[in-house]
């Protein structure tokens, strides 16, 4: 003969199920979310990996060989340009963008004291000992140039990229 569970014991099992139903489903909406916190992570890490540096001269540490860095606030364009607390609007796989002030050797008379204000452009990234490097920049200053007639305000120019 079959028994019959008592009515009390029946309600406590069904109560017990929902109430482990509900915790898995919890738990799946936990992991569902940190799974999802996950995904922008890994895409930001596989885009900081692509994403190049800059082999920037500036310091007396770094004059000889050169850092590979990312938005720097100061920048060894060449031998003859530097620009100094720059602001980066953009740090893209393609090219970066940012607004500085510019000095050079080519100004030292009127531009060390008071520096130009400018935009420059990263662009170019190359292959170097495994890592991407931008190897071009483009200078524009701000307003007129004035009696500056200097190579690096000319078009893209080579940038140093060891």
């Amino acid at each position: 003969m079959a028994s019959t569970p008592h009515p009390t014991r029946r309600k406590k099992t069904v109560v017990g199920a929902a109430a482990l139903a509900a915790g898995a489903a919890v738990l799946g909406v936990f992991a569902t979310a940190q799974a999802a916190d996950a995904t922008p992570t890994a895409r930001h890490t596989a885009h900081a990996a692509r994403t190049p540096y800059v082999i920037n001269h500036y310091g007396e540490e770094n004059a000889d060989k050169g850092h590979a860095e990312r938005s720097p606030k100061n920048l060894v364009l060449s031998e003859f340009t530097s620009i100094g607390s720059v602001h980066w609007k953009q740090w893209g796989t393609k090219k970066a963008v940012g607004t500085g002030k510019v000095t050079g050797s080519w100004c030292l008379d009127t531009c060390l004291d008071k520096p130009l204000k400018a935009t420059v452009t990263l662009s170019d990234p190359k292959n170097v000992h495994g890592r991407q490097v931008f190897s071009s920049f483009t200078l524009k200053l701000a307003g007129k140039p004035g009696p500056y007639d200097v190579e690096d305000l000319h078009g893209k120019r080579p940038l140093a990229t060891s």
